[in-house]
């Protein structure tokens, strides 16, 4: 059986942009939907909203592809799309009031989310409700770092902010961490 080769990001892009036909995209959404899905969940805490970032960022690459570079990371500069939707969608959040604060803990309790077969099986499992419980500042570093097992210079580029902050993050979010798991084994 011959061995079948992937496409790679670049060539669907510029595909793409030769024919301008949008089903010359399709492949990037379908190979990288489920893990800007898990990211944007990480984040966010709420199936439906991460669906609704992922959509908006997909929508934002479409529109704005001619701004990527050739030759770097499609999947990083995806990323960060993703990452930059999931803020603006945490800051308008803020100026929301809940009214049903019991009804959605249950929901984000029972959510499923986390569950897909992706990204080498990446697996919150007890972790979930933890990392929930921390701000996202603190939460998208873990994710990157011990998650998607990210090094410090690639998270510091992604996120635009230097060595030292990237470091009081992941020391916070790990002391906090560390402070919910005692609170929850007594």
């Amino acid at each position: 059986m011959p061995e079948t080769k992937e496409i790679s990001d670049d060539t669907l892009i510029e595909n793409f942009l030769k024919t301008g036909n949008a089903a010359k995209f399709e492949p990037l959404v379908r190979r990288y939907e489920k893990f800007a899905s898990v990211y944007a969940y990480s984040l966010l805490g709420n199936e439906f909203d991460a669906q609704d970032a992922v959509a908006d960022s997909f929508l934002k690459a479409f529109t704005k592809i001619r701004q990527y570079r050739m030759g770097s990371s499609f999947k990083n500069w995806f990323l960060k799309i993703v990452h930059n939707t999931c803020y603006d969608l945490l800051r308008k959040r803020k100026k929301q009031i809940y009214l049903d604060d019991e009804e959605v803990g249950e929901a984000i309790k029972n959510d499923e989310a986390l569950s897909y077969d992706n990204i080498e099986n990446l697996n919150f499992g007890e972790m979930k409700q933890l990392l929930l419980k921390l701000s996202p500042d603190l939460r998208s570093v873990i994710i990157l770092r011990y998650y998607y097992d990210w090094d410090y210079q690639k998270i510091c580029k992604f996120l635009d902010i230097p060595m030292g902050t990237l470091s009081s993050r992941l020391n916070r979010a790990c002391k906090k961490l560390k402070s919910f798991m005692e609170e929850q084994n007594e």
